[in-house]
């Protein structure tokens, strides 16, 4: 018989990630919409096949919490 590779449901590929704050630009217009300087704001950029398999599916919606030190993350109560 031949050795299969099975992997439990519901594992998920790599539990911890470390990831950077980085930063997003944000445009600052005066009143005829001409670019009067730019600022800086904190960004969390998360992507990957790792949040399908933890169930965060392209377009479901999903509820942030945040507390000091901590953002939590899950999926909306309307999925």
């Amino acid at each position: 018989m031949a050795a299969q590779n099975i992997t439990p449901e519901g594992r998920i590929s790599k539990v911890l990630r470390l990831l950077k704050v980085g930063y997003t630009s944000i445009r600052h217009a005066d009143r005829n919409d001409i670019t009067t300087y730019y600022s800086r704001c904190p960004s969390i950029n998360l992507k990957g096949n790792w949040l399908e398999e933890a169930g965060f599916e392209t377009g479901k919606q999903i509820k942030v919490t945040v507390e000091p030190g901590r953002l939590v993350i899950c999926i909306g109560e309307g999925n």
